[in-house]
């Protein structure tokens, strides 16, 4: 048909020893908390394991943006970011045992964002390519079933829609590849190593006739 399916490698190594490395100052902070000693810094060794944790988050999004717009991604995000919230009202507010709080606050952070970069690795889907005439215009009978955002080729997002034979996302956007323009499918919401039914997605261009 024309299209050609692309490897995704997000290169995850270095973004989980950035996270292994979060453990370490909520390994300390909890120390503080049973010991209950050097009490003045146990912010500060949660702030610092939550910072290393949304860099690691973000880092890995920024590799694979069409994951904020997967549903479990996101509610787990909001979640993160009201325990976020949660955790700097506990430092600027006279709330009793608020360092037993800001520990557990952190270890629930700790364990979301864990979470969401789990659901990432195992959803990281597949992307597919092929070559476009930049002048074609794409047309409503050609993308059925899609939310068609432009039918004018450029390097944007052109067309979404959900995936429900795989309870994914898939979004279809204009690029220029080795100087050469393409439409690119990305599709997120299975193992990287799985076959995906392309012709589930319903692109029926007339090129491919």
């Amino acid at each position: 048909m024309g299209w050609h399916r692309k490897d995704i490698e997000l290169g995850l190594g270095p973004i989980t020893f950035l996270y292994s490395w979060s453990l370490i100052p909520i390994a300390i902070s909890i120390l503080i908390v049973i010991f209950d000693k050097y009490t003045e810094s146990l912010f500060y060794a949660c702030l610092i394991a939550l910072s290393l944790q949304s860099i690691s988050l973000y880092l890995t999004i920024s590799k694979r943006k069409i994951s904020l717009h997967y549903d479990p991604i996101k509610k787990r995000l909001i979640i993160a970011s009201l325990i976020l919230f949660i955790f700097m009202l506990s430092q600027y507010t006279n709330i009793e045992y608020s360092s037993s709080i800001q520990v557990i606050v952190a270890i629930l952070f700790s364990y979301y964002i864990l979470n969401t970069l789990q659901i990432i690795a195992n959803n990281i889907g597949s992307t597919y390519q092929r070559p476009w005439n930049a002048e074609d215009k794409l047309s409503k009978q050609e993308l059925s079933n899609w939310n068609v955002h432009s039918y004018l080729f450029g390097q944007k997002l052109l067309a979404t829609r959900n995936v429900p034979e795989i309870g994914g996302i898939a979004w279809l956007s204009g690029g220029v590849v080795d100087e050469e323009p393409k439409l690119i499918v990305d599709i997120f919401g299975h193992k990287s190593k799985d076959e995906f039914d392309f012709s589930s997605l319903r692109i029926d261009l007339k090129s491919d006739e």
